[in-house]
């Protein structure tokens, strides 16, 4: 039962979704000094606040509802979105045909049901008035919402642990919508043949992630998406809303939920789309969390009958039970993973995967819908469920294994000329930390008033010996002449420095400079291998002078010795990230998955900045990761 003003006969127009806009306008602003609780949490309390339950301000109105609902289904549309399908669905060739993380997350998900559907039946027996089979689907679900951006904040979705973590939320809230909607079909219908006809909606599903990858990358397909991409038209938007609303109204047909049919809407779009199309999933989420998602708390909220919950003091005696028991639902099957995870790791994941929100508040109300659930067990649920979504995380960064530690590297430019400027002014511009060294003082003061760090060129013999050499990520020599040059380039390779370029002025030293292994530029030379690059690539030399978007090419050095003697498959790199080439001593190598790694290996990678700062992480952390939290050569 959803609310509007009261008295509801006196309500007119839009003043009931005003009401409901302007507090999801303020719920931001107010928390904005509590960043530890969620907006949705303070959604709901804003709901609960104008609701009966208090100040009564709201009253049934059929608008309102039919916003909810699609806000429920953004909402699920939304969470389908983040499910990587390419994780959950076996490699066409190679390996064994699963991968990496698939068993391991089956295997916790499998002992999270063993225990979660005896859990259920005992908090009913212990008073609790609700459907066994619902609380289940309630401790056995994990939101992908709050999880995802605690591993992101944490640096360690890209290692192997959070990987871990992720596909098992994943894997949980897949399987949950599916089971939770055959289960809702078989309560209202019994086991009939009308049961039969969800599989239509696998079928269309099936079908589409079939065709539809093929057909949206057709070069027509993607000339007049780019035709039509203006903000006038927003032509991905409408698509994929459109795809939303075919799978709501074709779940709809089947009787089932509309949760699910927007579930694998999300999943659809997840499949087909490209690494540009960042700025679609921004303007979903805009559209969603911007207006709809924040009416269907605010009215589940609104909806709750705390005065019920109240009422039965024993329920509120439950609250800790549950609590309890749900850490024990998700914790325990931890302990499956002690060859791979250390026992902080198990702990740690225990209590995040223990984060229940969306899914289960949509369980939840559609419970309440059908019967399955009483009023008051349904404000204890979505009570709960908002506690976890609180004080999980922060148990969570209490005990979270810690994130690799990389020290922190930097480029060193020997000289202060123009060259040396304009070459540190683009290096900064793709994020580059840049240090001069010169001995011209009056250029060194110029370049500390620009905001660059500036370090004193002591006697050429004893240049790097107080530098923290093992910070210097590369050496660039653009002052001198070559012979001087080809000195310090002798005394930075002595220094462990190996990234090292000169420019030199003739080719009469370059064989010198090459028998050290120094990267050489001849303007005379190098302007040829640019300008054959630019017709052969043009797009590879766009992407490494733009600035302007979230791709990069970089370098990273293997420095994590626990990865080393394993197979390059066994990073599971996600799809937004790619290995280019692989430098080996003097060789460069194409990369195979079979290759197996060793320190001091330097691969050449193409992908988001996010990826590659998290990959850089990991892969040049010092520290030597305990050799269980290398992911599995199952790939």
């Amino acid at each position: 039962m959803l609310y509007t003003l009261v008295p509801a006969e006196n309500s007119q127009g839009f003043i009931p979704l005003l009401l409901v806009i302007a507090l999801a306008f303020a719920v931001p602003i107010v928390l904005a000094r509590f960043r530890s609780l969620p907006v949705v949490v303070g959604e709901i309390l804003a709901g609960i606040i104008i609701g009966p339950s208090m100040l009564g301000w709201l009253g049934h109105s059929a608008t309102l509802d039919f916003l909810g609902d699609i806000g429920l289904a953004f909402l699920m549309f939304l969470a389908g979105l983040e499910i990587d399908l390419e994780a959950l669905l076996p490699p066409k060739e190679g390996g064994d045909g699963v991968p990496g993380y698939l068993k391991p997350a089956a295997t916790i998900y499998l002992f999270t049901v063993l225990l979660a559907l005896p859990a259920g039946y005992a908090l009913n027996r212990a008073g609790l008035q609700a459907n066994p089979v619902l609380l289940f689907f309630v401790f056995s679900a994990t939101s992908l919402g709050v999880l995802l951006p605690v591993l992101k904040e944490s640096d360690l979705l890209a290692r192997p642990f959070g990987q871990l973590v992720f596909l098992a939320a994943t894997l949980a809230d897949f399987l949950t919508v599916i089971l939770f909607t055959i289960y809702i079909l078989t309560t209202e219908n019994g086991f009939s043949l009308e049961i039969l006809s969800i599989g239509l909606l696998f079928v269309v599903f099936a079908a589409v992630m079939r065709l539809a990858p093929a057909l949206v990358r057709l070069p027509a397909a993607g000339r007049l998406f780019r035709e039509l991409s203006r903000a006038t038209v927003q032509i991905k938007v409408r698509g994929a809303i459109a795809i939303m609303l075919a799978f709501v109204v074709l779940a709809e047909t089947v009787n089932a939920e509309l949760i699910l049919g927007a579930f694998l809407a999300g999943m659809v779009i997840s499949l087909i789309r490209s690494p540009e199309d960042t700025g679609l999933v921004h303007n979903l989420e805009a559209f969603g969390f911007g207006f709809f998602i924040p009416i269907f708390f605010i009215l589940v909220g609104a909806n709750l009958n705390l005065r019920a919950l109240f009422s039965e003091p024993r329920y509120l005696l439950l609250l800790p039970v549950m609590l309890l028991v749900s850490m024990l639902v998700k914790g325990l099957p931890m302990l499956s993973m002690r060859k791979r995870l250390t026992w902080r790791e198990m702990l740690s994941s225990g209590l995040l995967l223990n984060t229940h929100l969306s899914l289960e508040i949509a369980v939840v109300v559609i419970g309440e819908r059908i019967g399955l659930v009483d009023a008051a067990t349904s404000a204890l649920i979505i009570l709960f469920s908002a506690l976890t979504v609180v004080l999980m995380p922060l148990l969570f960064s209490l005990l979270r294994p810690a994130a690799p530690t990389v020290a922190r590297r930097w480029k060193l430019v020997f000289g202060a000329g123009q060259t040396a400027r304009q070459v540190a002014e683009a290096l900064r511009s793709h994020g580059d930390e840049v240090r001069f060294m010169t001995r011209d003082p009056q250029r060194a003061a110029q370049l500390r008033s620009e905001g660059y760090s500036v370090l004193e060129a002591n006697s050429p013999g004893t240049l790097f010996d107080n530098l923290p050499t093992q910070e210097i990520d590369a050496l660039l020599l653009l002052e001198g002449d070559d012979s001087e040059k080809l000195a310090l380039s002798r005394q930075a390779r002595q220094a462990g420095i190996y990234n090292v370029l000169a420019a030199l002025q003739t080719t009469d030293l370059m064989p010198a400079f090459r028998q050290l292994g120094v990267q050489v530029y001849l303007p005379g030379l190098q302007h040829i291998t640019m300008l054959t690059l630019m017709a052969r690539n043009p797009d590879l030399l766009s992407l490494m002078e733009s600035t302007q978007d979230n791709r990069d090419v970089t370098e990273i050095t293997l420095r994590n010795r626990a990865l080393a003697g394993s197979p390059l498959r066994s990073l599971n790199l996600p799809g937004n990230c790619l290995i280019l080439s692989l430098r080996r001593g003097d060789h460069i190598i194409i990369p195979r998955g079979s290759m197996l790694l060793e320190c001091g290996d330097r691969l050449t990678v193409l992908g988001h900045l996010e990826t590659l700062n998290a990959l850089r992480a990991w892969l040049e952390s010092e520290t030597r990761l305990p050799t269980h939290t290398i992911p599995s050569a199952e790939v």
